[in-house]
């Protein structure tokens, strides 16, 4: 506040204390002390009169929401929106914001490790927060429902009942009932609703319950999850179950989808041995395993016909695979192979895709494959992008970690160059060629500290991730290019497969993209993005904002 605004802030209330109470003259209006009372107010604690009048903005990080809609990037318009109420600027009325690092963090240290383990705990609270609510919402719209009786006679085990999972007979395992100390209020899985693909199942495959088999689909991110159904390939009952959920997609895309991820996590591991023991650790075993039933003739003979089918699968695969090595290998002894993956690999693949059904195609981007990235956009860029060119930029350097990403309903590739300050991203065409190739570099790191902090960015009826307009600290504004509108929209959810030199593992990102023109000459770039993302990696997670630029795939020299 000026100083000139203090003075005479303090002089109008040094006046008013010392003012006689007497009555005032007809010709004063009453409300005049009224206004000067408002107006002392407004001088003391301009911030908080802003805030009451609707002009606070929450923020995290420095970064706040934008007070003008009207998108600088998209053509459509967005009506004027009141901001949520804060203390107004950067801050909350509780709690001072987290501090991003400019720039971007750097790659490693403890400080870094300690600040992205506080924003994971942080954000589990906020997740739990979130859930609660749900739930409570969900309970208050939701009429209490008499639970149906049992089931006569005295069979055990789990079935499918009225669309959905039902106890049978006296075994008290129905989901939600079985037993304590999983995810939900009501134990395990009671908290988790079935997707409606998974209505209708068989209760059981083999040795596994089948409720257990469709939730583990329906989490492949969680550690673990995809683990299992890498360590189980062999086995009869992941055999049925597949069969069935392919029956199954081919009338459910999302069920498809969620089928091709798991394809993809699964080549990500094929060469990693195999533990046919090997649960999730967050799961037990009697959780996992079906309930025991009386056998029946029907039930042994489709599982042996399964088992011995899926032999006979498996055989010929085998044959048609060493055929196939040696008609190649006669031809290809001198030249050598563009992939790097072992002749005993690549059979494993080829058998493995014909017992699935999915499609078998080699790997294009590797851990290690050289790239000679091309300095020229971003030096006609200059000053009118925020993308900082990758180390190395016309030289050759090697790819240090490959991502997948699956969400949305595509599928994205990232290649990430040493240090983990940026990477490319490439979208592929129908015929497998990059038709869509964009290179990312750090901006900012948030590590949000409370609730309120990944409310700010995750909430959803206003949060930044997924606003109609994104903000950088300099002011300039970047409307959102997934979906443009004028309210706020859910981020898209990606599951990323990170493979590098210690192997594979998953992590969640849940992201929005944002672009705006750079308004520089041709042929620097015309478009800058803004990828706005919370990270959850293990037990750490944290925001990252990063500045792109288109980028012609050609350059990068893909083999």
């Amino acid at each position: 506040m000026p100083i000139r605004n203090r003075i005479a802030a303090r002089f109008l209330s040094l006046l008013l204390a010392l003012a006689p109470l007497q009555p005032l003259p007809a010709a004063i209006p009453a409300a005049v002390p009224v206004g000067l009372a408002a107006a002392t107010a407004a001088l003391l604690w301009p911030q908080a009169a802003e805030a009451r009048a609707g002009g606070g903005r929450s923020s995290s990080g420095g970064y706040s929401r934008p007070s003008v809609r009207t998108p600088s990037f998209s053509t459509r318009s967005a009506p004027s929106r009141a901001p949520s109420t804060g203390s107004g600027g950067y801050s909350r009325p509780k709690s001072g914001p987290s501090y991003g690092l400019p720039g971007g963090a750097p790659s490693g240290g403890g400080d870094l490790g300690v600040s992205r383990r506080s924003s994971g705990e942080a954000l589990d609270r906020y997740r739990a927060q979130q859930q609660q609510q749900q739930q409570q919402q969900q309970r208050e719209r939701t009429p209490p429902v008499a639970a149906p009786p049992p089931r006569s006679g005295s069979g055990s085990g789990t079935g499918w009942g009225g669309g959905g999972w039902q106890g049978g007979g006296n075994s008290g395992s129905g989901w939600g009932q079985r037993r304590t100390g999983g995810y939900g209020p009501g134990g395990w899985y009671g908290g988790w609703r079935p997707p409606g693909w998974a209505y209708g199942s068989r209760p059981s495959f083999g040795l596994w319950n089948g409720l257990f088999l469709w939730f583990l689909l329906d989490n492949l991110s969680r550690p673990g999850y995809a683990d299992w159904f890498h360590n189980h390939q062999g086995d009869p009952g992941y055999a049925e179950w597949r069969a069935e959920a392919e029956r199954r997609a081919q009338d459910d895309p999302d069920l498809r989808r969620r089928l091709d991820d798991l394809d993809t996590r699964l080549r990500a591991q094929d060469d990693r041995p195999r533990d046919p023991g090997y649960l999730p650790p967050d799961i037990p075993r009697d959780v996992a395993q079906a309930a025991p039933e009386t056998p029946s003739s029907s039930g042994d003979s489709g599982g042996g016909m399964g088992t011995l089918l899926l032999l006979i699968l498996l055989v010929g695969g085998m044959v048609v695979a060493v055929t196939v090595l040696r008609r190649r290998s006669s031809g290809s002894r001198s030249g050598g192979s563009a992939m790097t993956r072992s002749p005993w690999s690549t059979a494993a693949g080829i058998v493995k895709a014909k017992a699935t059904g999915a499609s078998y195609e080699p790997s294009l981007f590797r851990v290690g494959m050289t790239l000679t990235p091309d300095p020229t956009p971003f030096l006609l860029g200059g000053g009118a992008i925020k993308a900082v060119a990758p180390e190395g930029a016309g030289t050759m350097v090697s790819v240090e970690a490959v991502g997948t990403l699956t969400g949305g309903g595509v599928t994205l590739h990232r290649l990430y160059l040493p240090g983990g300050r940026g990477f490319y991203q490439l979208h592929l065409g129908a015929g497998g060629a990059p038709d869509e190739c964009r290179w990312f570099s750090v901006l900012d790191e948030v590590h949000p500290t409370d609730n309120d902090e990944w409310g700010f960015w995750l909430d959803p009826g206003d949060g930044m991730i997924g606003y109609p307009q994104f903000q950088t600290k300099d002011g300039k504004l970047y409307g959102r290019l997934w979906s443009p509108g004028a309210s706020r929209i859910a981020p898209i959810t990606f599951d990323e497969t990170l493979t590098d030199h210690r192997g594979s593992r998953t992590r969640r990102l849940t992201a929005m993209l944002y672009a705006a023109p750079t308004g520089a000459a041709d042929p620097a770039p015309r478009t800058e993005y803004v990828l706005a993302a919370a990270v959850e990696d293990g037990g750490e997670a944290w925001v990252e904002v990063r500045a792109g630029i288109d980028v012609n795939p050609a350059s990068l020299s893909l083999a």
